[in-house]
């Protein structure tokens, strides 16, 4: 069978999403995707959610913003396509969708200034799942770009961001916020019920956390409470999005076992969210490059004859030291191989990709460049920096995908 390579699987996806756990280099691998996105000629967007400064150096920005930044540090290598990157703000993403859906300044306001609204954006758990969700959910409904790269939030649960939709929906359905919502008409049985079940409830809480808050949360649940709705529909249609058989989803992880099994549970739970990983990439793997000393005798023979005792001794200690450097990276690479093999064996026909361990020291953007001709060797190629060509224009590829083409924010 014909080994599949990684440019046909990220091949037509208009939407690429990299699952993994923290600390495997998955929001730099994200930019790397992103990156061959953009050589293939397309509108290529990484919207990630790490805020750390060697992203942005790689990419050549001062810093990334919840607004799409075009990058040119690397123009030459995609002349027929764009390279754009988004560093996801969950408190302004949260307050650009109130703006969105709340078209009366003076309630939007309102809603802004609110204390239980301004603690629900930053700080409930969830809300940055939510808000990747949210943000993903403008990108894919506009025209700006074609290929997107999701570098999906580093949670201990790396797939909270497909829950994320129903678990706020539960949280705004939940019995407890509903004791916050406006009494029914006075006089009726449910007005007597209400009295009855939610005056408890808001007094233990007044005496509990002050009356200003109760007002406030009363106030934020009764000018939020017709939004609910638009969340979930939102959700939902993010939910087609990811599930729509054009959406690829890469797992990334590092050659330890402790990843491997966090990559394999990944793996499952997608699955059970009734999507599919579609490739696997091993990233930091060790491989044999330091061939055996040849010949030491003769070298030692020739250095003392041309420098004596002493250069002889410090040609000496050069060879130890670079045959246990090379016994190590040999044991090393032997350990990840195997460890690649193991997850082969586990992903069956779906297919393992490994990128290099970038040495220690490199800058940013070396480091990303190593990153990319491991993986794209392709790239090294002189026709990658052809002049651009005129280019069609080309028709949005969300049309259809959870949404109608008049159905606009």
């Amino acid at each position: 069978m014909k080994e599949v390579m990684l440019p046909q699987v990220l091949d037509g996806a208009p939407l690429v999403v990299c699952l993994g756990p923290g600390g495997v280099g998955k929001t730099t691998l994200s930019a790397v995707l992103s990156l061959h996105q953009a050589a293939a000629g397309h509108r290529s967007l990484v919207l990630t959610i790490d805020p750390a400064r060697r992203l942005a150096d790689a990419l050549g920005v001062p810093i990334l913003t919840n607004d799409p930044v075009e990058i040119t540090t690397y123009r030459k290598m995609h002349p027929a396509g764009s390279l754009s990157a988004l560093m996801l703000d969950p408190t302004a993403t949260f307050d650009h969708l109130i703006a969105l859906l709340v078209g009366d300044p003076a309630r939007r306001q309102a809603l802004l200034a609110n204390r239980a609204y301004q603690h629900l954006s930053r700080y409930l758990a969830g809300t940055l799942e939510y808000m990747a969700v949210e943000r993903l959910h403008e990108l894919t409904r506009g025209d700006q770009f074609d290929a997107i790269v999701l570098d999906t939030p580093p949670t201990t649960n790396a797939l909270d961001f497909l829950e994320a939709p129903e678990r706020l929906a539960r949280f705004f359905s939940d019995r407890v916020i509903k004791r916050f919502m406006p009494q029914p008409a006075a006089g009726s049985w449910s007005a007597r019920l209400w009295h009855r079940a939610s005056g408890s409830v808001l007094s233990l809480l007044s005496r509990a956390a002050g009356e200003s808050f109760v007002n406030d949360a009363v106030g934020f649940v009764s000018t939020f409470g017709d939004l609910f709705g638009h969340f979930r529909a939102r959700g939902i249609a993010v939910g087609k999005t990811l599930r729509d058989p054009r959406t690829r989803f890469v797992i990334v992880c590092a050659p330890d076992p402790n990843r491997l099994a966090e990559a394999r549970t990944i793996d499952r739970r997608l699955a059970e969210a009734r999507c599919r990983a579609h490739a696997f990439i091993v990233n930091r793997v060790d491989q044999p490059f330091l061939p055996a000393a040849r010949a030491p005798d003769a070298l030692l023979r020739a250095t003392a004859l041309l420098g004596g005792a002493a250069e002889r001794e410090r040609v000496q200690l050069f060879i130890d030291r670079l045959e246990a450097m090379r016994r190590v990276q040999e044991s090393s690479a032997a350990t990840h191989a195997q460890a690649v093999e193991e997850l082969r064996d586990y992903a069956g026909k779906r297919p393992v990709f490994v990128a290099p361990r970038v040495p220690l020291g490199q800058s940013p953007r070396a480091s990303l460049l190593a990153l990319y001709v491991g993986l794209f060797a392709e790239a090294a190629d002189p026709a990658t920096l052809r002049e651009p060509t005129a280019q069609p224009p080309q028709p949005s590829p969300w049309t259809g995908v959870g949404r109608r083409e008049t159905d606009r924010p």
